[in-house]
């Protein structure tokens, strides 16, 4: 019978021999994948999502570390990185999405319950620390409020982004004269 360990062996020494006779081609590697429960596809929340709100929340999913463990004998998945998710602007940007598409998804995201703040970053200011010198960036973390959407159990958001409601002050006083 063979064991696990000489299993393994077995496939690293195959591995090894199969990048020697092919040096200039790289070694196949498996695609990463995104797990998403079936219950959460089935969902309200999920399914009143809009189309740029469904990408980002992709993009949150595809940006989880899972880690396998056991709980009673049985293999589980948690989410290893969960509450320290980086997805700053300038990425989403990158991604395809405009800052006030990318705000507006965070939010309905957000009130769905798919996702929560758990930092709130300063926005791309001037880090305070100069110490260290990095940007505060928000951290996002993965919920599942969604479970009791449109329900009386469903929790609001714990931090809400702040919307800017200055009325009389700086440019919009500035533009309400205008008019």
């Amino acid at each position: 019978m063979v064991t696990v360990a000489e299993n393994e062996r077995a496939k690293i020494e195959k591995a090894a021999k199969w990048i020697q006779a092919n040096p200039d081609i790289k070694y196949p590697q498996k695609e990463p994948s995104i797990y998403i429960p079936k219950r959460l596809i089935f969902s309200k929340a999920y399914r009143s999502l809009s189309r740029c709100a469904l990408l980002v929340y992709q993009d949150f999913m595809a940006k989880r570390e899972m880690v396998s463990t056991k709980s009673d004998g049985k293999k589980c998945w948690r989410v290893n990185n969960n509450g320290e998710i980086l997805y700053p602007y300038s990425e989403a940007e990158e991604n395809g999405f405009s800052r006030g598409q990318f705000r507006d998804a965070i939010d309905e995201l957000q009130q769905k319950g798919l996702i929560d703040i758990r930092h709130i970053g300063k926005g791309g200011r001037k880090p305070t620390n100069k110490v260290t010198a990095e940007n505060d960036a928000s951290k996002y973390w993965i919920d599942d409020r969604w479970q009791d959407y449109d329900t009386d159990a469903f929790r609001p958001p714990r931090k809400p982004r702040k919307k800017d409601s200055r009325k009389d002050r700086g440019w919009s006083l500035y533009h309400g004269k205008k008019k």
